[in-house]
């Protein structure tokens, strides 16, 4: 694998550089790292990298071979699971991740991935958010106490939050809606934003505290019509809906359904359409039933 030095010689020669054109840099250490005899202090290194003309983290993958180095791709490969069903169908990357973490032991955040790959395993396999998972409560005390969370942090919480008792889960979901905006302007956050933003509505809606969860199903759908997402946005406003609903706004509440099908049709994602078709039909039919219930309880009929 080309090192740090393969990969500045390189990058140096192919701009017609000598080792005596770098501003910043003296020639005898140019020619030291690029020799092996030294690695540079980051200070050196981020100089050295801002006059080749790249940024670093294409430096990184230049000098992987034009790849993601592993733990990189393994953090990927976990984001692309948008839902937890699709845990079951990437058993695979269970045995990837357990084989990165007996090699390296002290990378503690593809630990938590492991983790959160776990959960979302156990969320699959049983249907339910009710699980058990002390690790899962030993990242929560090991980050909570942190002043700052960097991304990973913030990630690792957003994964986990759902599966907490309610009170502890609701002042997770508000710590990381804070940390989110210091990230506002990171490279590629808002896909991770609009996943958590769509969770916690959904969860926030499922403990009914639906005023709080509109403005995040709101951001969801806004963020998600910025990045022309229309599998996100869909899904945003089948939450919105539901929360008219149960306001009494039936009529407003179907017609944002039939917009949401209507433009996933249009797009050829016939299957998502259908999904919320017959996901918005059992919400329906559970309101419908729930009401029965209520009714027969009042009156004291036996069920």
């Amino acid at each position: 694998m080309p090192t740090i030095g393969n990969t500045i010689a390189r990058l140096r020669k192919s701009l017609n550089m000598s080792q005596r054109d770098f501003k910043k840099i003296k020639q005898s250490t140019i020619a030291n790292i690029e020799s092996h005899n030294r690695l540079p202090r980051l200070d050196t290194f981020l100089d050295l990298v801002s006059e080749l003309n790249i940024n670093l983290d294409e430096f990184m993958f230049i000098m992987n071979g034009y790849a993601y180095d592993e733990r990189t791709t393994i953090f990927k490969e976990i984001r692309a699971m948008r839902h937890s069903l699709y845990a079951k169908e990437n058993e695979w990357l269970k045995d990837k991740l357990e084989k990165y973490v007996r090699e390296n032991p002290d990378d503690i955040f593809i630990k938590d991935l492991k983790t959160i790959f776990d959960v979302l395993l156990k969320i699959s396999k049983s249907n339910t958010y009710e699980i058990d998972s002390p690790e899962s409560f030993d990242i929560y005390d090991r980050i909570e106490d942190c002043k700052i969370w960097t991304y990973e942090q913030i990630y690792t919480m957003s994964k986990l939050f759902y599966i907490f008792p309610e009170e502890r889960a609701i002042d997770i979901i508000r710590r990381i809606i804070r940390e989110f905006e210091k990230y506002a302007l990171y490279e590629n956050i808002q896909g991770t934003k609009i996943a958590f933003l769509l969770n916690a509505g959904k969860y926030l809606i499922g403990k009914g505290w639906i005023d709080e969860a509109e403005p995040l199903l709101i951001e969801a759908r806004n963020l998600s019509f910025a990045k022309d997402n229309l599998v996100t946005m869909s899904n945003a406003n089948v939450d919105l809906a539901s929360i008219l609903y149960t306001r009494g706004e039936v009529k407003k509440a179907n017609e944002m359904i039939i917009s949401a099908v209507t433009i996933l049709e249009e797009s050829n994602k016939h299957i998502l359409a259908e999904d919320i078709k017959n996901g918005w039909n059992l919400f329906l039919m559970n309101i419908v039933l729930d009401d029965l219930n209520f009714k027969k309880n009042k009156s004291g009929t036996k069920i």
